[in-house]
C-alpha cells in the first residue's frame, strides 16, 4: 500500500495514517510504525511522529489485520437530539465516559450507541464512530459518525474549525465584564495526558466568554471554544482564577454541585453528505438547573 505526501505544510506520519486507513485508529498506526511496517523513501521509519514533507513516498510494507469491533452494545437511556444514516447525535449524561478505554470497555456512552445502532469503523478498536469527545463529568451535545465517509467529513471540520461549540458553565468569582477572549498555550506531559497545564511550549488554544449572570459569588457563563485543545475551557478558567465551578482536577469540590460544573450546550456543522448546517441543542440537565436555583439565577435558566 503506497501513498505520496502532498500537502505543502509538514504533518506527523502518525496523523497522516489516520486519516488515509480506513477502519484504523490513531494508536493503531502507531503500533504500524513502531513495529516497522511502515517505510518512508524506502527507509523503515519507527517514530509515530516523524514528519512528512510534500514529496514523501509513505509504504506499508507486508500485510497486518485490522481490529474489529469487540466493544459490547449496551441498552439503556440515550436522548437522541437526531440521527440519519450518515451520523447519530445525542445529549451526553454527565458521570458517563464517552468511550472505552484499555481496562474498561463497558459502561460508556458509546457501549450505549452500539446498543442502538452501528457506528463507522474508523477508531477501532476503542473509538469507532466517535468524532470528538467530552470529559466523564461534562454533559451535553455529542456527535458520533456512523459511516467511514461522514467520520472523516467531520473530523476535518474540527480541524478546519468549522463545527461551532457553545457551553454553559457556573465559575467561581466574579468573572471581569471586559474580559471576552483568551488565548493560552496548553501543555500535556506523555507521563499525564489527562493533566493540562498552561506553559510557553504548549499548543495555542483560543476560547471566546460571554456573561450571563452573577450571583452569590459566582458567574454564569456562556464559552465558546475557537480551538480545541484537551481540557481547553477547564484550564483557560483556572488560569483566569474562575474555576469551574466543583472541578476537583483544577479548581476544587463544591458542595452546591456534584461535578463540574459544565454542559455542552449546542453545536453546529455542515451535515456530511448534504452540506446542509446543521444545529443543535441539549436541554440543560437537572443538577445544572438545581444549582442556578440555589444561586438565584432563576431568571438564567
Amino acid at each position: 500500500m503506497k501513498f505520496v505526501f502532498d500537502k505543502d505544510a509538514t504533518e506527523r506520519l502518525d496523523k497522516f495514517l489516520a486519516e488515509n486507513l480506513t477502519g484504523v485508529s490513531r494508536e493503531f498506526c502507531k503500533k504500524l510504525i513502531e513495529n516497522h511496517y511502515v517505510s518512508v523513501n524506502q527507509n523503515f521509519v519507527t517514530v509515530p511522529s516523524c514528519r512528512l514533507q510534500k514529496g514523501d513516498v509513505i509504504e506499508i510494507q507486508g500485510t497486518f489485520e485490522k481490529p474489529s469491533i469487540k466493544l459490547a452494545p449496551e441498552k439503556g437511556n440515550l436522548e437522541i437530539l437526531y440521527e440519519d444514516r450518515h451520523i447519530i447525535v445525542v445529549n451526553k449524561p454527565a458521570g458517563i465516559m464517552t468511550h472505552p478505554v484499555s481496562g474498561q470497555t463497558r459502561g460508556t456512552l458509546l457501549n450505549l450507541v452500539l446498543g442502538h445502532t452501528k457506528v463507522s469503523s474508523t477508531g477501532l478498536p476503542l473509538r469507532p464512530g466517535v468524532v470528538h469527545r467530552l470529559d466523564r463529568d461534562t454533559s451535553g451535545c455529542i456527535i458520533f459518525a456512523k459511516t467511514d465517509s461522514a467520520h472523516l467529513d467531520i473530523v476535518n471540520q474540527f480541524r478546519d474549525r468549522l463545527v461551532k461549540k457553545v457551553y454553559r458553565t457556573v465559575v467561581e468569582g466574579f468573572f471581569p465584564d471586559g474580559m471576552d477572549e483568551i488565548s493560552l498555550p496548553l501543555y500535556s506531559t506523555r507521563n499525564d495526558l489527562t493533566k493540562v497545564s498552561v506553559r510557553f511550549s504548549g499548543k495555542k488554544s483560543i476560547t471566546k466568554f460571554r456573561i450571563l449572570k452573577k450571583a452569590g459569588n459566582t458567574t454564569y457563563l456562556e464559552v465558546m471554544p475557537v480551538t480545541g485543545r484537551t481540557h481547553q475551557i477547564r484550564v483557560s478558567l483556572s488560569f483566569l482564577g474562575h474555576p469551574v465551578l466543583g472541578d476537583k482536577k483544577y479548581g476544587r469540590q463544591s458542595i452546591l454541585i456534584g461535578r463540574q460544573a459544565l454542559h455542552a450546550f449546542s453545536i453546529s456543522f455542515l451535515h456530511p453528505e448534504t452540506k446542509r448546517l446543521l444545529h443543535f441543542t441539549a436541554g440543560m440537565p437537572e443538577d445544572f438547573i438545581d444549582l442556578l436555583k440555589k444561586l438565584g439565577m432563576e431568571d438564567a435558566i
